[in-house]
């Protein structure tokens, strides 16, 4: 019991040095320019090792940045969302809460995530944990308009493609001009976007 503990430490200890010296590299290396050679020479072991759990840097990147950003992905934060009175009210909460989330990863590891995803043109590598969250997303945006419609507010019958829209827009600001991302532009997106798609 104790060596299965002590084995289980050491893959641990290894992983996270696997992490870091990645981690490190990209602070020099362009994320696709990165190789398993490289990675290996900077944690001191050997590229087997890495080929033993990943097909590719990308593979190895993917996870490290869906690690990092774990936060986004299991949802938690929705807990903190509470019906609002109005429509309007619930999407401001929404974006707010969902922008802080970003605010505590840090914007380039979720932009880095992101762009690696991007890389897998046939989709083949999509992490559980990422399939998961969009499942997670879309709830929380059904749950909003549900509130919606009870109060009386009329919605619209859009596709889940649509649903996603109030997280494509935080991921877009955070990608393009991240240091604007005020609590006037945050409304802003409520009033010309959000509200003018979901009401009837």
């Amino acid at each position: 019991m104790e060596q299965t503990k002590n084995s289980r430490r050491r893959g641990d200890e290894l992983l996270e040095s696997l992490y870091d010296a990645t981690m490190k590299l990209t602070t020099t290396v362009k994320i696709t320019d990165l190789t398993f050679q490289q990675i290996a020479d900077e944690a001191n072991t050997s590229r087997t090792v890495l080929y033993r759990r990943w097909a590719t840097p990308f593979d190895l990147l993917q996870e490290i940045y869906a690690y990092k950003a774990k936060k986004l992905f299991d949802g938690v934060f929705f807990a903190e969302l509470k019906d609002n009175g109005s429509l309007r009210k619930d999407f401001v909460q929404l974006l707010t809460v969902f922008q802080k989330v970003y605010m505590e990863i840090g914007t380039e590891i979720i932009n880095n995530y992101y762009f690696l995803r991007a890389q897998d043109k046939a989709d083949t590598n999509e992490l559980p944990i990422h399939q998961q969250a969009i499942e997670k997303y879309l709830n929380a945006t059904k749950n909003i308009l549900s509130n919606a419609e009870k109060r009386g507010e009329q919605i619209k019958q859009t596709s889940e493609v649509t649903l996603m829209l109030p997280y494509d827009l935080i991921r877009t600001e955070n990608l393009i001009r991240p240091q604007m991302i005020t609590k006037k532009r945050l409304e802003m997106m409520v009033d010309e976007i959000l509200l003018p798609v979901f009401l009837k």
